[in-house]
This record gives C-alpha cells, sequence and structure tokens, in this order.
C-alpha cells in the first residue's frame, strides 16, 4: 500500500482547501462523540493535529473550553493553515502553524492538557502513528487527554462494504481520499497510555473510530 510523502499530503489539501468543510456528512457522528468525551471543559491547553480548515478548533475555543484556554494547531498545508487563522482571527490565545505532526512538536515536556487529532493519523502508517503518540506522551502532562478520530473497518455489513471500497480507491489513487484510508487506530496506542474511551461510529455510510487515551497520572 503506497502513502503519500509529506509533499504530496501538503498539494492534496493545499488543492482541497475550504472544501473539506464538506465532509460533515460523515464526520459529525464522530465527532460529537469524539467532543463528548474529551472533558473540554477541563481544558488549559489544547494542541489540535491537522487542524485543517479551523473549523473544529473554533468550536472547541469558542464554545467547548473555558475562556483563556490556549490552542494550537498545526497542519502541513499553509493553504489550510491560513484558512484556519482566518477562523480564528477574534480568537485572542487561539494560533494555527504550519507544521508536520511527524516531527517533534514545538512544544515542552508536559505543557499540553488536551490533544486532539480528527482525520489525520489515517493519513499516516502503523509506525508513524505510534511515534505520534509518543510525541503526544511527551508534551502531555499526567492526566491530560489525546483524542483520536480516524477511518476504519465497518462494523455492519454496508459499512463493511463502504471501508473496502475506501481501501480499494485509496489503493488505485490516495489522492482521491485525501491519502486516508481505513486503520485500526485502537491497535496502534502504544505503552503509556490508558485508553479512556474507544469506539466506531458510522456517519453517512462510512465507520469511523474514536479513540480517547489518557496519560497517566
Amino acid at each position: 500500500m503506497r502513502l503519500l510523502s509529506r509533499d504530496e499530503v501538503r498539494s492534496v489539501y493545499d488543492a482541497f482547501g475550504a472544501r473539506q468543510d464538506s465532509q460533515g456528512w460523515y464526520e459529525d457522528v464522530p465527532l460529537a462523540e469524539l467532543k463528548e468525551h474529551m472533558r473540554f471543559q477541563d481544558a488549559e491547553f489544547v494542541l489540535e493535529l491537522g487542524s485543517g480548515t479551523g473549523k473544529l478548533a473554533h468550536e472547541i475555543v469558542t464554545e467547548l473550553t473555558p475562556a483563556g484556554t490556549n490552542y494550537l494547531g498545526l497542519d502541513v498545508s499553509p493553504v489550510m493553515v491560513n484558512l484556519a487563522r482566518n477562523r480564528l482571527r477574534h480568537c485572542g490565545n487561539a494560533f494555527a502553524v504550519v507544521g508536520d505532526v511527524r516531527a517533534p512538536l514545538p512544544l515542552a515536556d508536559g505543557s499540553v492538557s488536551h490533544v486532539v487529532a480528527a482525520y489525520v493519523l489515517d493519513i499516516f502508517s502503523e509506525g508513524d502513528i505510534r511515534s505520534i503518540y509518543r510525541e503526544v506522551g511527551r508534551v502531555l502532562r499526567p492526566g491530560g487527554l489525546f483524542g483520536a478520530v480516524s477511518l476504519s473497518t465497518g462494523g455492519n455489513l454496508w459499512s463493511q462494504m463502504a471501508s473496502r471500497v475506501w481501501s480499494f480507491v485509496h489503493t488505485m489513487r490516495p489522492q482521491a481520499v485525501g491519502g486516508c484510508r481505513p486503520v485500526e487506530l485502537l491497535a496502534c496506542v502504544p505503552d503509556g497510555f490508558d485508553v479512556a474511551h474507544s469506539c466506531k461510529k458510522i456517519g453517512g455510510g462510512i465507520p469511523s473510530e474514536v479513540v480517547v487515551a489518557r496519560k497517566p497520572r
């Protein structure tokens, strides 16, 4: 299976731009599950990996977290970062910057209370996903939460078929599906995290997996 390189990912999402917001037909149900279990009401500093257009970021900053919560979003696409910055322009403690989530994160050890990655880990190899978890574990404070959502294998017959079709398209032309493909996210959580919540959700016939992991105190 061929995965997209960093440059290919950047090119795909630079071209996709604001159209990413149209994917709520399958993303909204799993994201609602994520938000329910992330305890954003306790957040002090939220890091988002693959912040995209800033749609989720704006909701986190303006609706889900206490006033004054810090937010930092990283995305490899300069186009996406500019869209997120425009969305967050009236949010004083929220910033979006260009960055590769597979690189060492530009934050001190134990400096972040919450980390979010929505439909970004499924772009990477399982080895990269485990490495990202380990780096997140470094920047998370004890008791901090890492919530991730990815495409996944299906639960019922129809979602299993949808997952297989998506995987087939990814095999033929990964750019057509943004480089994302179904993964088993829970299996990629390394030692050093406690799984606080995990489930699979189906939105618009497309299966996704939601995993919320906690760094032990």
